[in-house]
């Protein structure tokens, strides 16, 4: 994967597609768009890639299977399955409620999709870099301005996507572009335990263990937090993996406030995460089950939805429930509307057997502006339909789509622009 050092102001790739966030949807749009022939520079604002699933800790990737366990988008996504098995002789399809999800361990996942991006010399991948302004005239994005530590950095692209997950280059251009309805979906907080002797999740014990932990924070021996706490087996047969619902503030949305893990944060959610996690983890020690615990990993908080643009078509709640088809169908899903509500708890709506919605190209492509596209949890879609696209599967499927078609919306039989060239 290239990586490599710049001046104090640089122009890194001329008449690339630049794609902002190596997340999943990030991720496959590069890969995409480079098949499709074109040059890409990936920017991701942290230390490394791996979005949400490597980051928050997501170990159940959903939304790459119909409600018959069947793989329902082909291409990437199904590429993605099949190398992460071979990666991982313990990474399997599994049920969970009436879902099917992919099993996998969030360490191996963010090491192959390292692995896959290196494999094509056309993506320059650079991480630690931070758009700050964004430049359009008429109706084309033409120039981004980023910092990458003390250094300043010109790219003027062929097509822009954002795949933040939080459509933050939208919100440089225009905040207009970007909406929320309603109250603001939970953030999640997950961490991993070891040493937990083998079943301590099976039925009944998993049951009672989660009523448990609610009965104690009702009581106030827990924080408020546990009252909604969820655990589930791990990848190893010694694992636990225990998921927070946070209440977001608008100081944990913040890249920079999720960016590293400690008690002096300004975010209040982080701070109760940490708190509520500590409080945790001491209470289940306590159980014969979990005396010898360890805690092994601690995500950062995960956002579910932290803003959606305002697209050509805005995908709804009753597209989902009656599995609408587009004739711009740009992937398939069908994920339950799974809501996460940070004081009632989640809420989960599982479709009929054998619907299938389709996401229209329309919702990720920003109103008025030619070569702008989004991929991600930061579609255009209400809070209930977004509350079923925005799993992992169908953001690999969704960037996939946007590679492809930012790739090849401008593109004619002759015209093939070079590969981008980093100054050493």
């Amino acid at each position: 994967m290239l990586k490599r050092e710049l001046g104090q102001t640089e122009t890194p790739a001329q008449g690339a597609v630049v794609v902002c966030g190596g997340g999943a949807a990030g991720i496959a749009a590069a890969l995409a768009a480079a098949r499709s022939g074109s040059a890409v520079l990936l920017l991701e604002q942290g230390p490394a890639i791996g979005g949400t699933v490597a980051h928050a800790l997501i170990h159940t990737l959903g939304g790459l299977y119909d409600s018959a366990g069947e793989i329902i988008n082909d291409g990437l996504p199904a590429e993605l399955i099949e190398r992460l098995q071979r990666a991982d002789s313990r990474t399997r399809r599994r049920k969970l409620g009436r879902a099917w999800v992919l099993n996998v361990c969030p360490r191996v996942y963010q090491a192959e999709a390292c692995r896959w991006l290196a494999e094509h010399r056309q993506i320059s991948v650079l991480d630690g870099v931070r758009v700050t302004a964004v430049k359009q005239v008429e109706d084309r994005i033409v120039e981004l301005a980023a910092v990458a530590g003390r250094r300043s950095i010109v790219i003027r692209p062929r097509a822009v996507i954002d795949a933040t997950g939080t459509a933050e280059v939208a919100r440089l251009l225009d905040p207009s572009l970007v909406e929320g309805d309603g109250p603001r979906a939970a953030g999640g907080w997950i961490f991993r335990l070891s040493n937990v002797a083998a079943g301590a999740l099976d039925f009944p014990k998993g049951v009672g263990l989660v009523r448990d932990l609610r009965a104690a924070a009702a009581a106030g021996h827990l924080p408020p937090l546990a009252s909604h706490a969820w655990l589930d087996e791990g990848i190893a047969e010694d694992e636990v993996f225990v998921k927070l619902m946070v209440p977001l503030d608008d100081a944990s949305l913040k890249p920079e406030a999720q960016a590293k893990v400690h008690r002096e944060t300004t975010s209040l959610a982080l701070q109760a995460s940490i708190a509520a996690q500590e409080a945790i983890v001491a209470f289940l020690r306590r159980l014969p089950d979990f005396a010898r615990a360890t805690l092994t990993q601690v995500g950062s908080l995960g956002v579910r939805d932290g803003g959606r643009i305002r697209g050509r078509y805005t995908l709804t709640a009753d597209d989902v429930r009656q599995g609408r088809k587009f004739d711009d169908a740009a992937c398939r899903c069908a994920w339950p509307i799974e809501y996460w509500d940070g004081e009632r708890g989640v809420s989960v709506e599982y479709l009929p057997p054998g619907v299938v919605y389709e996401i229209p190209l329309r919702s990720l492509q920003v109103t008025g502006i030619e070569n702008f596209w989004v991929a991600g949890k930061c579609l255009s879609a209400d809070r209930w339909a977004h509350a079923s696209a925005r799993v992992a599967g169908t953001c690999w499927a969704i960037g996939q789509a946007v590679g492809r078609a930012a790739a090849e919306a401008h593109q004619t039989t002759n015209e093939r622009w070079a590969q981008p060239t980093l100054p050493l």
